[in-house]
């Protein structure tokens, strides 16, 4: 029986404090499904690939690709619905380690705003006003989900509003991250990645320039208007060995920070470790960064 990883997709609530069990390593996971662009209109090309990791470091056995055309329901609480683990609800992209292909022409309709058909209402749109959707990547028998945003009209609202939304809105694009910065915890010097003492604490600072966090507008229900907003942050840490006190950091739209930290606590043994980074804006927009450290 297949089964589907639990993926963490969309932005939380900004809480540095989040579940601690998923920033160790200890078993193989999918770490990120990643869209380019990160936003499209239904019918445009994307490019799909997938951070796959596991204990000894990064994983590079090519997923098998499909677009879930199975509507979601409101009521349906998961990323995505069951349908979408049946092979005949599916668009076929084939197996690569990236893949290329058009999304869906009905997106908006399955996804969005548009009325879908079978009775479905249309989907609401999440706090920052996206739909997205649904794309599958299987590797050895798991499924995991990835969420490219799908650009569609705005659906019941005064026509300035509309207006104001087809000609102020942009499209998201994917962050980028900076090199990532490991120091001593205790004396902020340099650390080296290939000389980490052992049961050393080390900061870890990721960082992104300023325009990776986006301005763009949506709209307030509300005054019934569009507004402007800027993308809120988040980078989620993981390492396959030592200890992490925290799985995310996250930074508020209304947060000028380009930065965020943690510190990583180095294993007491000798030997190679993985660290890896995410850092999602909250419009579906995704980075990676991996490296490789090694323990004295």
């Amino acid at each position: 029986m297949k089964h589907a990883w639990r993926l963490l997709l969309l932005l939380a609530a900004c809480d540095d404090a989040l579940d601690q069990r998923l920033a160790n390593i200890t078993d193989t996971r999918v770490l990120a499904v990643i869209s380019e662009p990160a936003e499209a209109k239904p019918k445009a090309m994307v490019t799909l690939s997938a951070l796959v990791v596991g204990p000894d470091g990064p994983i590079a056995t090519p997923p098998a690709w499909a677009f879930c055309i199975a509507p979601k329901p409101p009521t349906e609480d998961n990323v995505v619905v069951p349908g979408c683990l049946d092979d005949s609800q599916i668009v076929d992209l084939g197996s690569a380690a990236t893949v290329t292909g058009a999304l869906p022409k009905d997106g908006c309709l399955l996804f969005g705003p548009d009325t879908p058909p079978g009775g479905f209402r249309p989907r609401g749109a999440d706090e920052t006003g996206g739909f997205y959707q649904p794309v599958r990547a299987e590797i050895a028998g798991q499924f995991a989900f990835g969420l490219p945003r799908i650009t569609c009209d705005l659906p019941n609202s005064p026509a300035q509003a509309a207006t104001d939304y087809r000609t102020m809105y942009k499209a998201n694009a994917n962050p980028t991250l900076l090199p990532l910065a490991l120091t001593d915890a205790a004396t902020g010097a340099t650390v080296s990645p290939d000389a980490i003492p052992a049961g050393a604490d080390v900061t870890l600072t990721a960082a992104w320039p300023a325009e990776a966090a986006e301005r763009y507008v949506s709209y307030d229900p509300g005054p019934q208007v569009v507004v402007p907003r800027r993308e809120a942050m988040r980078v989620s840490w993981f390492a396959t060995a030592g200890s992490l006190p925290v799985d995310a950091t996250a930074i508020a739209e209304d947060d000028l920070a380009t930065s965020a930290t943690t510190t990583w606590h180095a294993p007491t043994t000798r030997g190679a470790a993985f660290l890896w980074l995410v850092l999602r804006d909250s419009r579906g927009g995704i980075a990676t960064q991996q490296l490789a450290v090694t323990v004295e």
